[in-house]
């Protein structure tokens, strides 16, 4: 699969996947073991030499199946929380074989522990700790055994060509079950009919995802689908589809890696590392064609949805049109601004232990349950003193990266990598395996070769 020439091969199989799987569930849960079981031995002989690019592949090519795992409706056969339990145990099998490279994961880990043994609400659940507790534990796991880990900008295109495959098969099956244009009614909110009735949240994180990959690799010649006028077709699928679920922030925070993705080349440092800048120059030129085809898109989309695509980005609701509501700051954000307002209340009454771990879901509105969707807001409403300091240890990591790579020529992927992380915390939290594998990737150190 690693193999450039048979991108194309492997591209339509995984577009074949994501039609499968719309037929029945097993198709994903045959695939994704016969994968695991036919190179776990592989991946962990060579782990045990210290060579970690086939291990961190395949972790990262499995997790990438995991919101297609929760459409598809495969637990309990591939888990849930699919990314979550991968990424823990990515991290135990790396501290296993590297050893603890880093003290910062581990004081990560003790910082987010002993809000799990106490709740202010009684209320608290098994899979509040699953979903709260895991993806922070798998941060600092992952970052006690890969930090500094040297790996290749070719190993590196090759890992995120694997994600992108696991895109790809989530974007078909989304696409297929999408009902006819005609019976669909586009109101101005979340769009569950195209998302094939998952959490079109999750869902848009994952398009936005493969959105930005795809215009990583048409803009960099990578060809992850094996030719570039077929990337281009799949760009302006992620484009479409990402759209139309009208959840804005998975797509917004993808669009805005595109514009880093152009821009950071252009920063006169990275001008004489790279010492190409008519090359730069002639990829800017391509990138902004690349972006009136997007806009293209964009205008389909809005087209068929009579509108309410442009209303729904520019914050526009019922109540809003009908002028019995105004577009405030919360109300263009969904209501995040008004959960982080009442986790930051949560953690000035209780600031020095929090109210405990997942417990600001039942504390933020008594008459409501709330999921976290900001996740700096959550640390500090659950684990008080601890959440701030892990917050802070957790949200330099891009700062830190860019530092650590300051002599390489590759070190733009890996800082846009973070941002796309770090922002997607804001409007999911850390809900699928976008926010903690990335920050994983942010501690490794790119060589030239």
């Amino acid at each position: 699969m690693a193999t450039e020439k048979r991108n194309l091969l492997w591209t339509i199989a995984h577009i074949v996947l994501g039609f499968l799987c719309t037929i029945t569930p097993f198709s994903l849960i045959i695939w994704f073991y016969f994968i695991l079981i036919t190179n776990i031995g592989k991946s962990l002989n060579l782990l045990s030499q210290k060579k970690a690019v086939f291990f961190l592949s395949l972790f990262s090519y499995l997790i990438s199946f995991e919101v297609l795992d929760r459409m598809a409706k495969t637990s309990p056969f591939i888990p849930y929380e699919l990314g979550k339990y991968f990424l823990v145990l990515m991290g135990i099998m790396g501290v296993y074989f590297f050893g603890v490279r880093s003290k910062k994961g581990v004081w990560m880990i003790i910082l987010i522990t002993p809000a799990l043994f106490y709740d202010f609400s009684g209320l608290r659940n098994y899979y509040d700790i699953i979903n709260y507790y895991l993806g922070p534990l798998a941060v600092g796991l992952g970052i006690a055994f890969a930090d500094r880990l040297l790996i290749s900008k070719i190993a590196l295109n090759q890992i995120l060509k694997f994600i992108f495959w696991g895109c790809l098969a989530s974007l078909t099956y989304t696409y297929i079950k999408t009902p006819d244009f005609e019976d669909i009614t586009f109101k101005l909110g979340a769009n569950f009919e195209t998302t094939a009735g998952h959490s079109s949240n999750q869902v848009s994180t994952v398009l936005g995802l493969g959105m930005f990959l795809t215009f990583y690799s048409v803009f960099n010649k990578l060809n992850f689908s094996g030719n570039r006028i077929f990337d281009g077709i799949i760009l302006s699928g992620f484009t479409f589809q990402g759209l139309l679920s009208f959840s804005r922030g998975g797509m917004m925070v993808g669009a805005l890696g595109i514009v880093l993705l152009m821009l950071l080349p252009l920063r006169k440092q990275n001008r004489i590392l790279l010492k190409q800048e008519r090359s730069s120059q002639r990829s800017l030129i391509f990138g902004f064609i690349l972006i009136v085809v997007l806009y293209g898109v964009f205008e389909v989309a809005n087209s068929i949805t009579g509108g309410n695509l442009l209303l729904r980005y520019q914050g526009e609701t019922q109540g809003t049109l009908l002028g019995t509501k105004e577009v405030t700051a919360d109300h263009f954000l969904t209501g995040r601004l008004g959960i982080f307002e009442k986790d930051l209340k949560l953690w000035l009454e209780n600031p020095i232990t929090g109210v405990g771990l997942g417990v600001s879901n039942y504390l933020r509105d008594p008459e409501r349950i709330m999921a976290a969707h900001v996740e700096i807001s959550r640390l500090f409403a659950d684990h008080g003193v601890l959440g701030v300091i892990f917050a802070y240890m957790f949200f330099t990591i891009p700062f830190s990266s860019w530092n650590l790579n300051k002599n390489s020529l590759h070190r733009n992927i890996i800082f846009i990598l973070l941002v796309v992380s770090t922002l997607t915390t804001f409007h999911a939290a850390m809900r699928t395996f976008v926010t903690p594998l990335f920050m994983i990737f942010g501690v490794l150190k790119i060589k030239e070769n």
